[in-house]
């Protein structure tokens, strides 16, 4: 019993000890729970103030003094229209759900053939009177824009711009399509709409109208630079052609001047100066110009490399090119297809670009020194036309740099090769003077031949006659000269005569004249001399 009585004080003891272990362990798991439950509250709460913070924010909008001169991408929401056009209405209620997102690109884009875009900026004009601004978004393609400034619910100012249009808002040249809102006290809101089956690019700015004169300025300063050198690059070129009459001259002056009327084009001024009145000429110039302007390129490179002679299989290889980008563009022309127009000319403009530095490349191994100027200058044209192409297209960002580094790689490009024109000019007018020298020489002795020695000779016959001055006729003949071609051959007699020339012409004075005479063939061969004595 003793022993029975120990065994169940034992268990107790146990008991009680495992009860103890229990609570403590609970209280300290308890205590844990309790402080993480706190962490996460605590996290919650910031998470709630920071949000509430930037709705705070962002239904005030950025504040009018505070938005930066260039691209506002980072401060725009946007929102890509899924199927059917949306309306106003339908676009502020997606905008109340929080279906328009932010963007981290400075100035969004979407390639061609995208669907139509909206945009939404919230702008807080803290001061106590109206603020008038301009709303530029720098590019002259767009079919359609539909800009409404809003004010709570009150709709304040509504435009309509693009090309697809002659009733619609032109683009401003240079500056592309620019609004003029005026922002009153108090937040309001900016909704823009666009739709193009071009690239879709959106360098969007908000300036002052100071801020607006100074870089239309700058733009005009600019385009007049540039259209100026080209300008004067074809008109030189031009002229060398009609004094020259050399066609690769002309062809140069007609890949500048397409060049030129394509970059009228893409920046505004052709719509705005030249045809205004003709929005479906609009719709499709400037993709036809692409072509045109890269098909005389590479028919000027094709003369000026002369590839017919020298590469006729990369001749071959041009004009099937020509041909192909040509009849493609005017298909998707007849059948109205603005987006294969715009898929048909990007990759055209890419191809041509990478196409002429291939021809410089091939040039070069041919050995021809021209070429290397073609190669230096075809490829600061491809890297402008290449960055111009995917800054608007796709595959880099959009930035006034790459917009308009086309432009500048054709003025590089104009610069080599003229410089590169100039070299074939000098190396044809050495060659004329070497043909001329070589008419004038004998081949084998290189002395005067006959006719050269008649018109040297005739001068000095008539001074002599008109000054009464002796004048002395020396002629010359090699004894035995037949035995040495005989005994000998012809080509030990022809080894006889250069040395008996070269005799001559060391003791002929500079006012002497040695030139050879040959009266029946090469067996008979005589030198004479002329001396005009005092």
């Amino acid at each position: 019993m003793l022993a029975a009585a120990s065994w169940r004080v034992q268990i107790k003891r146990q008991a009680d000890m495992l009860a103890a272990m229990h609570l403590v362990v609970f209280s300290f798991s308890s205590s844990w729970i309790s402080l993480l439950s706190r962490l996460a509250r605590g996290c919650l709460g910031i998470a709630w103030l920071v949000l509430t913070l930037l709705q705070v924010s962002h239904a005030q909008g950025a504040r009018l003094d505070e938005l930066p001169t260039g691209p506002l991408g980072q401060w725009v929401e946007l929102l890509v229209e899924a199927d059917a056009p949306l309306s106003l209405p339908e676009a502020l209620a997606l905008q109340r759900q929080g279906a328009f997102r932010a963007t981290e690109a400075e100035v969004p884009k979407f390639g061609s053939g995208a669907h139509p875009v909206w945009l939404h900026l919230a702008v807080l004009n803290t001061s106590d009177k109206p603020e008038p601004r301009r709303l530029l978004l720098e590019v002259s393609w767009l079919d359609r824009l539909e800009l409404h400034h809003l004010q709570g619910e009150r709709v304040i100012g509504r435009w309509l711009a693009g090309d697809s249009d002659v009733s619609l808002q032109h683009p401003v040249p240079g500056l592309g399509f620019v609004f003029e809102p005026v922002f009153p006290p108090g937040q309001s809101d900016l909704y823009l709409r666009v739709a193009t089956p071009d690239p879709l690019v959106l360098p969007l700015r908000l300036l002052t109208p100071a801020q607006v004169e100074v870089v239309q300025r700058q733009y005009s300063y600019g385009y007049g630079l540039l259209y100026g050198f080209l300008l004067a690059l074809i008109l030189y070129n031009a002229m060398l052609y009609l004094g020259l009459r050399d066609r690769g001259y002309l062809d140069y002056s007609l890949y500048l001047g397409s060049f030129a009327l394509l970059n009228l084009c893409y920046t505004g001024h052709g719509y705005a100066w030249f045809w205004p009145q003709y929005p479906a000429f609009q719709q499709y110039v400037i993709l036809v110009m692409m072509v045109f302007a890269g098909c005389l390129g590479l028919r000027f490179a094709s003369g000026f490399l002369n590839l017919r002679q020298h590469a006729p299989r990369a001749e071959l290889f041009v004009r099937g090119l020509m041909i192909a980008g040509l009849l493609a563009m005017l298909l998707s022309v007849l059948l109205q297809s603005q987006q294969t127009a715009v898929l048909i000319a990007f990759l055209f403009v890419l191809i041509f670009s990478v196409a002429m530095v291939w021809l410089g490349i091939i040039t070069v191994q041919h050995g021809r020194v021209a070429g290397r100027y073609f190669l230096v200058a075809a490829l600061s044209a491809m890297v402008g036309m290449a960055t111009s192409a995917l800054s608007v297209w796709v595959g880099l960002p959009y930035t006034q740099a790459g917009f308009h580094a086309a432009g500048w790689g054709v003025v590089i490009e104009g610069l080599l090769l003229t410089l590169a024109l100039a070299y074939r000019m000098r190396q044809h007018q050495r060659a004329r003077v070497e043909a001329e020298q070589l008419a004038r020489l004998d081949s084998l002795t290189s002395l005067l031949n006959r006719r050269a020695f008649l018109e040297c000779a005739g001068p000095l016959w008539s001074t002599a006659l008109r000054n009464r001055r002796p004048l002395s006729v020396m002629m010359m003949d090699l004894d035995f000269f037949k035995k040495i071609n005989d005994t000998y051959g012809h080509a030990m007699g022809d080894q006889v005569l250069v040395a008996a020339s070269r005799v001559l012409a060391e003791a002929c004075r500079n006012g002497d004249i040695a030139a050879r005479w040959g009266v029946k063939s090469s067996s008979w061969r005589c030198r004479k001399r002329m001396q005009n004595k005092h």
